[in-house]
């Protein structure tokens, strides 16, 4: 989470070029982080047979589509609506993931830990995207 941050304070106090490559590499780094987060998540339900196959699966694509969109927004010059896509997916995952552990499907210290880890990529994404659009 910490590169996300480092990108949102890059974008809102640099100068020249910066503030824009800080924010490409905050979008191709949040995307990638969250494709592995979707690949723990399908991961966990292949280690653990007590967790819901179809959740796993599910929540692996709705984690793992708004990545590649992402990627492909920012590839398309839609900067802004790359932002929002990867901020609205982490949500989700603070929100999901949360669910998951304290139903088994995800492991129990996804319960403490991701709403905290996924708030910073949260924030950070909203930090980038209120700077494009002041």
């Amino acid at each position: 989470m910490l590169p996300m941050a480092l990108a949102a304070i890059g974008a809102w106090v640099g100068a020249g070029p910066l503030p824009a490559l800080a924010e490409w590499l905050a979008i191709i780094w949040a995307a990638l982080i969250l494709a592995f987060v979707a690949g723990v998540r399908r991961g966990y339900g292949f280690g653990n047979p007590s967790a819901s196959t179809g959740v796993q699966i599910a929540t692996m694509l709705a984690y793992f589509i708004p990545a590649g969109a992402a990627l492909i927004l920012a590839g398309l010059q839609q900067q802004a609506l790359a932002l929002a896509c990867l901020a609205g997916a982490y949500i989700l995952v603070i929100a999901l993931d949360r669910q998951a552990a304290l139903q088994g499907n995800a492991p129990g210290h996804f319960a403490r830990l991701r709403p905290v880890q996924m708030a910073i990529a949260v924030v950070a994404m909203a930090a980038l995207l209120l700077r494009r659009l002041i």
